[in-house]
């Protein structure tokens, strides 16, 4: 399947699943009470190390692994049910202490809950992993879509019956159940391997280095929720979550569709030996064109916006999401670097980048938790974390892959100057509402300068000639829509 296809795809699955999400949490937003969410995002940042683990880095092993063989599957299985069973055992023995560190006895039975997914899940990372390698992201979007619908309905059925928190956890475990049968229907997952550690030292070695770099991102990335859980109460850390949560609608969610198609597509272009430096900074110019309009439109409207997703009970939130939007739109420029210099084999320099940034903010947000007693100064830490990675990530790539500051410039202005005339028109148009005293109503306020804001963008892209509507990674489908009502582009049929 081609790149371009595969991220189509991908991406349709994404927007399918985020329409999913910001159904449940429109909804679970009005059931659940912040400090209800904030307790299950307290949970999920302390089981989250383990989910890290429990991967171990294997699915990055089968992708990138030039000579793949049968006994290399079956030992990446092997290893993956090993470590997920003791992770199993350990979040059991954790769960307890937990609720104890955060005073609440209601973490216990979460944890012990949560914990049956690491028991689920290796029976069917294997072939999700090698599907990937395939780019087979055509059945991966059927699976993902499956889990999607089935989480987000059980999600909403068990707070509608007044299950509190325990909707999340439910959810949760039915999502992973549905996506381990979706595999094993389709080739008896990994059930048909047998076990083996006949090459547990190729599989264990690159492994092991991709999950420390990914449980050095994962405990700083949770920090907040783990260190304002503890200083600041449940309540904090659900309006930080909410908050921060119109920022991972991209930087998580969109990135994460982009980064399952753009790592494969790397570890191939890298076997082909293309040039890296120039498939990256073409993926890094087309993400910015969406992204940047995206944070701008969220940091212009964040009461509205938050009062259109999840109602005004998350008021107190909104002075937050502008600096998380700024954060985001920082994080998108080097989001992808990691993968391309993982997926060329150099995942050395991955986790060295880590072991600079991860610990420094730690120890930033820490110092952040000692010192303030409210939440802003966190928004504003991660900010100025996310400006320290952009150079931490950048001084490590130029050793794998040297760095055309010049091009990757040209292409960044392209997008600033999108970002500009995609927002213009919509925010004129607030102002002069605000100015002849009205107020916008997020009910349909927000959909209409959403709407304003597609429609600017549409022309605005063609407008200024943006690199992305020629470059071969878009879909010729979306080409002709970016061109319209213009003359298509050479080589477009």
């Amino acid at each position: 399947m081609s790149i371009a296809r595969s991220l189509t795809i991908s991406i349709a699955q994404t927007y399918i699943t985020i329409g999913l999400q910001l159904l449940s949490f429109v909804i679970i937003a009005r059931l659940l009470t912040p400090e209800e969410i904030g307790l299950y995002s307290v949970a999920i940042a302390v089981i989250g190390i383990a989910q890290i683990l429990r991967d171990f880095g294997i699915g990055s092993y089968l992708i990138q692994e030039r000579e793949l063989t049968t006994a290399r599957i079956r030992t990446a299985f092997t290893v993956t049910m090993i470590v997920s069973t003791t992770l199993f055992l350990v979040v059991l023995g954790a769960a307890k202490p937990a609720a104890w560190f955060y005073n609440d006895e209601r973490l216990t039975g979460i944890l012990q809950l949560l914990s049956i997914n690491f028991l689920l899940i290796p029976f069917n990372s294997t072939t999700m992993s090698l599907l990937k390698r395939e780019m087979r992201f055509g059945l991966l979007a059927l699976f993902g879509i499956l889990a999607s619908v089935a989480g987000t309905a059980s999600a909403i059925g068990f707070a509608l019956a007044g299950a509190g928190y325990n909707a999340l956890v439910y959810s949760s475990i039915i999502s992973t159940v549905t996506l381990v049968l979706a595999g094993a229907v389709y080739r008896g997952s990994e059930f048909m391997l047998r076990p083996t550690l006949a090459e547990w030292r190729r599989v264990t070695g690159f492994g092991s280095q991709v999950a420390l770099t990914n449980v050095l991102g994962h405990i700083a990335g949770n920090m907040n929720d783990l260190v304002v859980g503890k200083a600041l109460g449940f309540t904090a850390v659900g309006l930080l979550s909410r908050a921060q949560g119109v920022m991972n609608l991209f930087h998580r969610d969109m990135m994460g569709a982009i980064r399952s198609v753009a790592y494969p597509a790397f570890a191939g272009a890298s076997r082909r030996n293309a040039d890296m430096e120039d498939i990256h900074n073409r993926s890094i110019t087309a993400v910015t064109a969406i992204a940047w309009p995206f944070y701008g439109f969220f940091a212009l409207y964040p009461l509205e916006s938050l009062r259109f997703l999840f109602g005004p009970q998350w008021d107190a939130a909104a002075p937050l999401v502008p600096i998380f939007c700024a954060a985001g739109a920082v994080a998108v420029v080097w989001s992808l670097s990691m993968n391309m210099i993982t997926a060329m084999g150099k995942v050395k320099l991955a986790t060295l980048s880590e072991l600079v940034i991860q610990p420094l903010r730690i120890v930033i947000l820490v110092v952040v938790a000692l010192t303030f007693d409210e939440i802003m100064p966190f928004a504003i830490a991660l900010l100025g974390i996310y400006c320290l990675q952009l150079i931490n990530v950048y001084a490590f790539k130029h050793y794998a892959c040297p760095t055309s500051w010049k091009k990757l410039a040209g292409g960044l202005m392209y997008s600033a100057i999108l970002t500009v005339l995609s927002l213009g028109p919509g925010y004129i148009i607030y102002r002069l509402f605000l100015d002849n005293g009205k107020s916008v109503d997020e009910v349909f306020g927000i959909p209409i300068l959403a709407i304003c804001l597609a429609l600017s963008w549409l022309v605005a892209i063609r407008l200024i000639d943006h690199p992305t509507i020629h470059d071969e990674l878009v879909p010729a489908r979306v080409k002709r829509i970016l061109l319209f009502p213009w003359k298509p582009a050479d080589g477009i049929r």
